[in-house]
């Protein structure tokens, strides 16, 4: 059946901010009856409450369009203008059209993207899909449009892949600060943005701030149709733009519609499209709404594009970047386009000839009457005889509508974020009638033309040069001298972004190709040797005589050269086994061995004949079972090179020139491994004892200056940071130099763009605290919605900085349970990264294990930790289950088969249990995939919420990983030791200050600096030596935070913070104080109450 009909198709929920109340099916339908709209978008479709709403509420009419139900539940008032019955406007009538629009705010090609982007789906089952999608990549219950770390690419795949008939819009092409075209963010071709899958897009979203005649400008855009919607956030807003169609009463013809304006048999289907003026656009003109400045754009390019007031950027308007763009002097429109009617809201009409506001009881009345006799507003506007709004309603609202119909209107044009205004009638002519609608004699206007574009003159883009860009091909003198020296020994002090990598990759690279010698670096995470040799193998090829390690990996890889099956027993291991073999001993009793085996791997190989009695029962396991301590992997390698044995020279010939990074955190037993292959080969040792923040582990930077001690090698400082700005670094330098001692950062020089700035805010509490940083963040990124971009009166528009480039640190990971949720309600993307990796705790600790099991790779620990978490299994059951468990077995499910009827009845079951799950995880993974496995096993039976962020980041990683469970499971094993940071995630990081080191990013918030969390409370008495031990480490990991930064640090403390349930006081942090109140910039204190009062601004305080 063919219909014509009017669509607004892109419209928000009450789900989304700043939308009214009355944004609920029935308002929004009754409202669409009274505007005469047929089918309305749903918007927001992503969001889980208002899905919710349309899954209970809505019910399929025809394919894809959908009403509402008979007697729906929960129906809400609907408010409508006094004289108006609902019951009159026929909302049932109304269909629906499942929409969502998506704010994606990513990089690409250097530059910070914010596109919004319309997703249509024909079903309430597509929509699942893509929603638990989408659920992975950030919170869609922050904001009915929620914001996406997302490549609009990259969402266009999400959505061809789970929604194959659905299809995606560019929203509002122009609007600067966020659209495909804008000038601030957005790209200069589709093609560009959404690459190889740019040929699915075929519509685009004109937006309320330009009209078909300004689109028809471009060639480029003559292959696609242009549509209009209102983008309302309360539905007496439906319909300032719509779309009419002709065609089939459903979502596919409607589709098509789109695709092809004109079908086979030449008839016009998408017939017209119904326009706001673009002048009442707020982003038409270009200029400055904090100083009252309107330009036209060539008016702005003679002023460069600065504001002639303040002298900052102005925003580049609509109509500006479209005359930047265009390739034709003058609309040329394709074959079959629609049709265009540019019109002004009936109320704003009726406001002006009424002389009162558009809202007023007046207007309102008026409207109900008009009305009452003329059907839809629609109808008035577009069908209604001008002869009949004389007569039935008054000469003036027909010589009104006659002009607004005619483009006989005068304009004011928007700008900077400022509506424009659109009016009908001259100040004389308003004068004349008074503000009554019975007057009568009214001279029409001349018509007003639109303002001639002019020739286009595009203005010259100039690309900035970054300083320092050298480096990475390049080396300052210092590391020249460095890399260049043929000293034996060698020590290097390399401070925070100095290059310290480069400086170490090079060198080896020299001793390669120039010297021919075989190299051994090692480093202290599996990461880290990763980077290395990735590093390594583009410049010399992967067949280069380099061997890279962790000191565990290039230990174990000689120990296991004879033993090739030996395998290593972790701290979860070594809990287990104690627990067997000393049953009867309690908890405390068990802690005291724990750590006397830990006491004894400093100082000694642990073979039986040295260890004491009460201990060898357990090293007598491990040697029976094949397997090492984790700490007595490197003394028992030093044992090897001790020897003097073939073995021993075979290690020491294939070391060759030994390069040890992150020198500082050696502990005891690896700087004993360093000296004994020092006896025989070349050492090149780099790190910065500033930043040795990891004593927990048994690091101690004595051992950096023990070594100059011992070998007295040649001696070398990097002192160029090019990370960080002179302000920041100067800062740092304060601080850290302000221990006294060797480790004064002392000479560092700044090679940072900038002179870098420092903030520092006090708050009431942490909630405020984090409210503070989250709102810095939206205007560092200069707004994350329109809204916000509204709100800000003083943008950092061109900071470029895109949502991966913020990062916020703090001392222990309990700070980020505040600060990740006000992040969610604000619906900032962030990504929580402690020093342990995220699945070795929390909600995915669960899907970590099971992995290992159904991959033969866990252990014994790992699976009597599941059965722990079963109902009815505690303590006493699981100590009789482990002396059934072999020491060391891969596959200890299996090794339980045919034992289960001897253990106890729930704990048998359990077991049996465990082997029917695991042999369904693994038919499932084989046949669809890890991640859809665990998603319908694992996830219901330990009722972990699908949205949870530790969930979906472990989810995510399984997609990657196809049905390869033992891939999957090498690669959680092989990174355990590393801290898991995505760089290419579109997310503010939220870290612990021990987890940044070795990161960096252009802003970095440092929270909760207070005694007690920065330097941290120790949690036991210390002795006065120990405790100005620890005090420096605390010094050294504030060091650590405040280089992390290139261009900014925001420094902020809380005057009370919750503690263990009750309210506290707090001091700020000792080391605030030693920031020189010069190096200090200024922050804005104040909130703005009015649209455009000013923040206010004061001189920082520290206290």
């Amino acid at each position: 059946m063919t219909l014509e009909y009017i669509a607004d198709l892109h419209i928000h929920s009450r789900y989304s901010r700043a939308t009214s109340k009355s944004s609920h099916l029935p308002g929004l339908a009754a409202w669409a009856a009274i505007k005469g709209i047929q089918v309305l978008g749903t918007g927001d479709f992503t969001h889980p409450g208002w899905f919710g709403h349309l899954v209970e509420n809505l019910e399929e009419a025809e394919p894809g369009f959908f009403r509402l139900k008979p007697g729906a539940p929960c129906v809400p008032e609907v408010k409508l203008p006094d004289g108006v019955d609902p019951d009159a406007w026929q909302e049932h009538n109304i269909r629906f059209v499942l929409t969502s629009e998506i704010s994606s705010i990513y990089k690409r090609g250097g530059r910070v993207r914010k596109v919004h982007n319309i997703l249509f789906a024909p079903d309430f089952d597509s929509v699942r899909r893509l929603n638990a999608t989408l659920a992975g990549i950030g919170n869609l219950e922050a904001d009915g449009r929620p914001i996406l770390g997302l490549d609009s690419r990259d969402l266009l795949e999400i959505l061809l892949e789970k929604a194959p008939e659905g299809f995606l819009v560019p929203a509002h092409i122009w609007t600067p600060w966020f659209s495909i075209f804008g000038s601030k963010s957005g790209f200069d071709t589709i093609d560009e943005c959404f690459g190889d899958l740019g040929s699915h897009i075929f519509a685009l979203e004109t937006g309320l701030s330009s009209d078909p005649d300004m689109n028809r400008l471009l060639s480029s855009l003559d292959r696609f149709s242009l549509i209009s919607n209102s983008d309302c956030h309360s539905p007496q807003k439906l319909g300032r733009e719509a779309n009419i169609f002709n065609t089939g009463f459903d979502f596919y013809s409607m589709r098509e519609a789109l695709r092809a304006p004109v079908d086979e048999s030449g008839r016009q289907v998408f017939a017209a499209t119904i326009e706001f003026y673009p002048e009442e656009g707020k982003y038409h003109c270009d200029g400055h709404r904090k100083c009252g400045i309107c330009l036209e754009p060539a008016e702005t390019w003679k002023v460069k594009g600065i504001c002639p007031v303040c002298g900052r950027p102005l925003t580049v308007g609509v109509l500006n970047r479209v005359m930047e763009l265009a390739d034709r002097p003058a609309p040329a429109y394709p074959r079959g386009s629609p049709a265009v009617h540019s019109l002004v809201p009936l109320p704003e009409v009726l406001g002006e000839l009424l002389g009162t506001g558009p809202a007023s009881l007046k207007v309102m009345h008026a409207y109900a009457r008009l009305l009452r006799h003329f059907g839809s507003e629609f109808n008035i506007l577009l069908q209604a005889e001008i002869e009949e709004l004389n007569r039935e309603a008054s000469p003036m609202l027909g010589e009104a509508v006659h002009r607004i119909r005619t483009g006989q209107v005068i304009r004011q044009p928007g700008y900077d974020g400022e509506f424009g205004v659109i009016r009908v009638f001259t100040d004389e002519e308003r004068r004349n009638f008074g503000g009554q609608l019975n007057l009568f004699g009214v001279t029409a206007a001349a018509p007003r033309k639109k303002r001639a574009a002019g020739p286009i003159v595009r203005p010259v883009r100039v690309r900035k040069k970054k300083s320092g860009a050298g480096l990475k091909k390049n080396l300052n003198p210092e590391q020249r001298q460095v890399v260049a020296s043929p000293a034996e020994y060698i020590i290097v002090k390399a401070g925070p972004g100095t290059g310290k990598t480069h400086t170490l990759v090079r060198r080896v690279i020299r001793m390669v190709t120039e010297e021919k010698t075989c190299c051994t670096v090692i480093t202290f995470t599996n990461k880290a040797a990763d980077e290395l040799q990735q590093r390594l193998d583009r410049e010399l090829g992967p067949a280069a005589p380099v061997f890279v390690a962790t000191f565990h990996g290039y230990c174990l890889h000689w120990l296991r050269r004879d033993n090739p099956g030996l395998r290593v027993a972790g701290p979860e291991m070594r809990r287990w086994l104690l627990r067997s073999l000393y049953s009867g001993d309690t908890a405390g009793e068990l802690k005291k061995r724990e750590q006397g085996i830990a006491a004894l791997l400093e100082k000694t190989p642990a073979r039986l004949s040295s260890c004491p009695a009460g201990l060898q029962p357990y090293f007598a396991a491990l040697e029976e079972a094949n397997l090492v301590d984790i700490d007595a992997v490197v003394p028992l390698a030093a044992s090897l090179l001790r020897q003097k044995n073939q073995t021993a020279a075979t290690m020491r010939r294939a070391a060759g020139a030994l390069f040890i990074d992150e020198f500082q955190d050696l502990n005891g037993n690896q700087y004993d491994l360093v000296l004994l292959l020092a006896a025989t080969s070349p050492v090149f040792a780099i790190g910065d004892p500033n930043q040795a923040i990891y004593g927990f582990r048994g690091s101690d930077p004595a051992w950096f200056y023990r070594f100059i001690e011992a070998l007295h090698p040649e001696q070398h400082s990097l002192v160029r940071n090019y990370r960080s700005g002179p302000v920041l670094v100067k800062a740092a330098g304060q601080v850290i130099g302000a221990a006294g001692g060797p480790d004064s950062a002392a000479g560092a020089m700044a090679g940072g763009e900038g002179q870098g700035d420092i903030f520092i805010h006090r708050s009431s509490s942490a909630v405020a605290e984090a409210v503070f940083i989250a709102g810095q963040v939206e205007r560092l990124l200069g707004g994350t919605t329109h809204r916000e971009i509204d709100k800000l009166t003083d943008r950092s528009d061109d900071a470029g900085l895109a949502l991966g480039d913020i990062a916020v640190l703090y001392r222990t990971g309990r700070q980020a349970e505040v600060l990740a949720g006000v992040f969610a309600d604000r619906g900032i993307p962030v990504q929580v990264v402690d020093i342990v990796p995220f699945y070795l705790s929390g909600a995915a600790l669960v899907l970590y294990l099971w992995v290992l099991i159904a991959a033969e790779r866990g252990d014994s620990a790992n699976l009597l930790a599941l059965l722990g978490r079963e109902k009815g299994i505690g303590r006493r059951s699981l100590g009789g289950l482990e002396p059934l468990l072999p020491v060391g077995c891969r596959d200890p499910l299996t090794a339980l088969s045919g034992v289960e009827q001897k253990l106890p009845a729930r704990l048998g079951a359990a077991v049996a249990d465990f082997q029917a799950l695991r042999t369904r995880l693994r038919e499932t993974a084989a046949a669809t995939g890890i991640e859809p496995a665990l998603r319908s096993i694992v996830l219901p039976r330990y009722q972990l919420d699908p949205a949870d962020g530790e969930v979906v980041r472990f989810l995510r990683l399984a997609v990657t990983f196809g049905s390869s469970l033992t891939s999957l499971a090498d690669h959680l094993q092989h990174y355990n030791d590393s801290v898991v940071y995505d760089k290419r995630a579109e997310a503010v990081a939220l870290m612990t200050l021990h987890a940044s080191k070795g990161l960096e990013f252009p802003v970095v918030f440092l929270a909760g600096l207070e005694e007690g969390l920065l330097p941290f409370a120790p949690r036991q008495p210390l002795t006065a030596a120990e405790e100005q031990r620890h005090l420096e480490e605390e010094r050294r990991l504030f060091y650590v935070g405040l280089t992390r930064a290139e261009r900014m640090v925001f420094l902020s403390h809380a005057a009370g913070r919750r503690i263990n349930g009750k309210t506290c006081s707090r001091q700020p942090s000792r080391f605030l104080r030693e920031i020189p109140a010069a190096l200090l910039s200024r922050t804005e204190t104040g909130q703005a109450n009015k649209r455009h009062a000013r923040c206010k601004i004061q001189q920082l305080s520290l206290f």
